[in-house]
């Protein structure tokens, strides 16, 4: 029934559990349709089930994307090409599945480790990219060139996706601040579940510091409810 105007009227030809139901479809197919307006390039999302493929296998990541209900990009992955195409709500989807194929903890692992080889296989396709971030750090200590290297990235980042980073840091770490996150839109966490942004920003680091590692922790994550999401970078590499 619908109650208008203080009277009680009933679904004309139907039942009101159907009702709702439909009622329910048509409101998540308009948010769905909201939550596709924001895009990576196809060859990133290429790339991030590429590096997944050699993770855990082609079999592992059919498992990955009938759990993540992204059946379409089976032995069907993006084309290889710049267009904004491959939604946030799939990169979040599939890192989801992720969380429930493997748990919290297995997870964690998977997507760090899918983010550095995401870098290292983006690394290798955008090859003019690379040499021209390397040109901007051919400066002379280590921090100099972290820093540059990530206002390097995050500028790359904000113009071929929409993807939205900024850069900052206080006096022991950067600050890799997502303001627009695909990894979590429209996702529910406790805690923080960008990992594949923390493994690309490992690769990265590893890549600009001759292989030195640097703890990368998320501390803020939009996905839990903050306003931004924020990954910390100690400045002391760890070895």
């Amino acid at each position: 029934m619908i109650v208008r105007a203080g009277l009680l009227i009933p679904y004309p030809n139907t039942r009101l559990g159907e009702s709702m139901s439909d009622e329910k479809t048509e409101l998540k197919t308009q948010a769905e349709q909201t939550e596709e307006k924001y895009y990576y390039p196809n060859k990133w999302g290429r790339v991030i089930l590429t590096s997944a493929e050699d993770i855990m296998g082609a079999p592992g990541v059919r498992s990955l994307l009938n759990l993540a209900g992204l059946q379409e990009y089976i032995d069907n992955y993006p084309p290889d090409n710049m267009k904004k195409e491959f939604p946030f709500l799939h990169v979040s989807k599939l890192q989801e599945a992720m969380w429930e194929m493997y748990g919290k903890r297995g997870a964690r692992v998977f997507a760090t480790r899918a983010g550095e080889q995401s870098f290292k296989d983006g690394l290798a396709q955008f090859k003019s990219v690379a040499a021209a971030a390397q040109v901007a750090m051919k400066v002379g200590t280590l921090e100099a060139k972290a820093k540059i290297g990530l206002e390097f990235f995050s500028k790359f980042f904000n113009s071929v996706s929409d993807q939205k980073v900024a850069i900052g840091e206080d006096e022991k770490n950067w600050l890799w601040i997502i303001e627009r996150c695909p990894m979590c839109w429209d996702r529910k966490a406790e805690e923080p579940v960008c990992y594949l942004a923390v493994g690309v920003l490992q690769g990265a680091f590893a890549w600009v510091a001759d292989g030195k590692r640097f703890r990368i922790s998320p501390v803020n994550c939009i996905g839990k409810g903050d306003e931004k999401g924020i990954i910390k970078i100690e400045k002391i590499p760890v070895e």
